[in-house]
């Protein structure tokens, strides 16, 4: 049986499972958290191609039909070179996400979150701007927010104080459209709305992924017209506590949970 795989540093590319979930019903997939080297936003380029690749290798004994790189940092560092190792389709969240902010904005003015790693890399100003010319794109790293929001214990008023402190900027910059260029960060939707205290376009990349996956899959005659199997949830972190994250997180209410071992 074919699946379809997701990687992530940690939980959030759960929010891109959601989204396929819902739009391709029949789909299997494996996703792969690497919840023991969570975050990677802060760590070097070299670190998180080194932990990526260990989460490739693992997923070599499967077999695949798609990778999906739910990871917005390791999206904006290496897309091209899993495109070019695996040998089947690669879709990265950046692409399908600036395209989606591109069209939304009407003040031409997009506002962009990510970790460190990804704001450093300007990906997503780069392909805005490639999808629509003389638009202002303002990147700001939130570094906290990852942690924050993989940590269930962490205090409601210590989100809210990140979120003050990284939107801040941007609502100076009177930007209308605010891109959440990580795929952690759709799970703290509601404060970010509360925050940012106003009416903004807020730009989930996981939607967009998706319709470009299944528009792929639909291309190369690959979708599946039945479900076969079970969902495989897969960290590289404790299976105790991922299990409870995918039973919170999702609508699968018995998934099965599995040690990834990568090497590192």
């Amino acid at each position: 049986m074919k699946r379809i795989a997701i990687i992530d540093s940690g939980s959030g590319g759960l929010t891109v499972a959601n989204e396929l979930f819902g739009r391709l019903p029949d789909e299997r997939i494996i996703y792969v958290g690497d919840h023991g080297n969570c975050p990677y936003g802060n760590k070097s380029a070299d670190e998180i191609k080194k932990l990526v690749f260990g989460v490739i290798r693992f997923l070599e004994q499967f077999e695949l039909k798609m990778l999906i790189v739910a990871c917005n940092t390791a999206s904006a560092l290496m897309l091209d070179e899993l495109k070019e190792r695996m040998d089947v389709p690669v879709i990265g969240v950046i692409e399908p996400g600036a395209e989606m902010a591109a069209r939304a904005t009407l003040n031409r003015r997009i506002g962009v979150i990510a970790t460190q790693r990804t704001v450093e890399s300007h990906m997503y100003r780069k392909n805005i701007l490639e999808n629509r010319d003389g638009l202002g794109v303002y990147e700001q790293a939130c570094p906290k927010l990852v942690s924050y929001l993989e940590n269930e214990g962490t205090p409601e008023e210590a989100i809210t104080e990140a979120l003050e402190e990284y939107l801040d900027p941007l609502r100076e910059k009177q930007v209308d459209t605010l891109v959440m260029g990580c795929t952690h960060y759709p799970l703290a939707e509601q404060q970010i709305r509360r925050v940012w205290g106003r009416d903004v376009n807020l730009v989930d990349p996981a939607r967009a992924t998706v319709a470009h996956a299944a528009k792929v899959l639909r291309e190369n005659g690959d979708l599946a017209v039945a479900p076969e199997g079970e969902h495989l949830f897969c960290t590289t972190g404790d299976v105790t506590d991922f299990d409870e994250k995918v039973k919170r997180w999702t609508p699968i209410s018995r998934p099965v949970v599995r040690h990834a071992e990568t090497g590192f």
